[in-house]
């Protein structure tokens, strides 16, 4: 069941209206009813591998909560578990592919992947780390677990939540609250505005210039880079404000995955405020595992012996950044593009962090450094830095570096206005409505600042209030580009 669907609609506003009208203390066993009714709708089938995990951590962490000296191997038989589950349903087809390049052979599966496998994997592993180190004790309740594990609205794209701050949320008796209720609503029609006006529009033209890359070079390479990054963000940040939303209005919050990402200044930066939920996942159960663990010791030992202490300390952290980096790369998709994109993006901010006192000084030196248009200028070279780097997304390595030369080679001289454009299948029309799009989402940026504009709108005039989201509704039901059946085309973030 797509959120971008009629049945969607339908599901979630009988389902609003019966939580609401029901004892309030049987909210949550029907938002677990729901949940699996939600996932079946992609094949019961496919209900048996989040239950898999429901259960096998809840039976692990119950017994690790239960011992005195909680054990490790306990520990690495759920996460081996239930990350070998994700690496056989997620990563098989990736590895029987390599190795029939090298025997010349042609085997494959065909098995599909289960919706939101990595989500509430890696959710459910948080949890079970988290109780082996003594954070909390594990639930009691399998039910009240699995609703945990199962929550309907973020096994679609996410975001990654931690049972410690969704425990509350989840099992609390939520009274119908109208401004809750309607600020949930307003974040809703936002994300359906990224998804329908904006990413379901781009999508197909930027898929056009990606898959024929002898045919739209030169400036068309720097058109698809900008695209792609538009299509993706309104597309995930898009499903993130249904999901959040669709929560909000059942009384729930959930974490934040994006803070103004493309107001960074710098790429580590922009990694803190995008995809928040898996990069702070990322951060506390891998890269301080990692360097701290033995293998990270050892290496910084003989990296201070042979090269000198300062070496020695960077060591660890460049170890655990490369795992981290190599993770986020196969997370995000199974094949070698990803994996080069992780790494590509690694060596940048490693080098990045090596010039710190570089910067420092250059800093210190010009005093034009402290000024807003330089400031703009970190912003436009970190969006197109990320842009840079997510070529390596959907092209080969040498072909990233090429398709580059090829756009500085001809960028003076090339033009949009040649006869390609028109091969995109987007009218004029369609041209506008992304400008004013884009141009609108980064102004509502700009203007809300460090707050978000649903907290603007609040604080305004009931009448401006009811103007704006009456506003972004036309939008929406004018511009939206709708599939057969309101069926538009499935989220990018889905597969993972």
């Amino acid at each position: 069941m797509l959120l971008v669907s009629y049945k969607f609609a339908a599901f979630f506003a009988g389902l609003a209206v019966v939580y609401y009208s029901i004892p309030r203390r049987y909210q949550w066993v029907l938002l677990l009813a729901a949940s699996y009714l939600f996932y079946a709708g992609g094949g019961p089938v496919y209900l048996l591998y989040p239950m898999a995990t429901t259960l096998s951590v809840w039976l692990i962490a119950r017994r690790l909560s239960a011992m005195e000296r909680p054990s490790k191997r306990l520990l690495l038989l759920g996460l081996l578990l239930n990350f070998g589950i994700l690496a056989v349903l997620k990563y098989t087809n990736f590895a029987l592919g390599n190795l029939n390049r090298l025997a010349g052979t042609d085997y494959s599966v065909s098995w599909v992947l289960p919706l939101g496998i990595s989500y509430y994997t890696f959710q459910s592993m948080g949890y079970l780390i988290d109780v082996y180190h003594g954070k909390y004790k594990a639930e009691p309740n399998l039910a009240r677990f699995a609703l945990f594990v199962s929550f309907f609205p973020q096994m679609t794209a996410g975001p990654i939540n931690r049972f410690d701050a969704m425990k509350q949320e989840l099992f609390a008796e939520h009274r119908p609250d109208s401004v809750r209720i309607w600020t949930g609503a307003q974040r809703m029609l936002t994300g359906y505005f990224k998804k329908l006006v904006i990413a379901d529009r781009i999508g197909p033209a930027v898929s056009a210039i990606i898959a024929s890359p002898e045919v739209f070079d030169g400036p068309y390479v720097l058109l698809g880079m900008l695209g792609y990054t538009v299509w993706m963000y309104a597309d995930f940040a898009g499903g993130i404000d249904i999901v959040i939303g669709a929560a909000q209005i059942l009384g729930i919050r959930m974490t934040e995955n994006f803070d103004r990402p493309f107001a960074s200044r710098s790429l580590a930066e922009f990694w803190r405020r995008w995809h928040m939920s898996l990069m702070q996942w990322l951060r506390e159960y891998i890269f301080f595992p990692a360097a701290s663990s033995r293998f990270s010791q050892k290496t910084a030992a003989l990296f201070q012996k042979w090269f000198g202490k300062k070496c020695g300390r960077k060591a660890p952290v460049y170890i655990a950044n490369l795992t981290v980096w190599l993770i986020a790369g196969i997370w995000h998709g199974a094949s070698w593009n990803f994996v080069v994109w992780g790494l590509a993006n690694c060596v940048v901010m490693l080098i990045s962090a090596e010039l710190t006192g570089v910067y420092r000084k250059f800093r210190k030196r010009f005093a034009f450094t402290g000024r807003k248009w330089y400031r703009c200028f970190e912003v436009v070279r970190t969006f197109l830095l990320f842009c840079w780097l997510e070529m390596f997304e959907y092209y080969p390595f040498m072909t990233v570096f090429a398709m580059t030369a090829n756009l500085a080679a001809s960028l003076a001289s090339g033009s949009l206005a040649d006869g390609r454009l028109q091969l995109l299948g987007l009218e004029r029309a369609d041209w506008l409505a992304l400008l004013i799009s884009v141009l609108l989402l980064v102004l509502s940026g700009i203007l809300t600042g460090e707050k978000r504009i649903s907290a603007r709108i609040r604080r305004s005039p009931a009448w401006m209030q009811y103007a704006a989201v009456f506003g972004l509704f036309l939008a929406v039901l004018i511009t939206g580009v709708y599939g057969r059946g309101y069926e538009a085309s499935q989220f990018i973030y889905n597969q993972f």
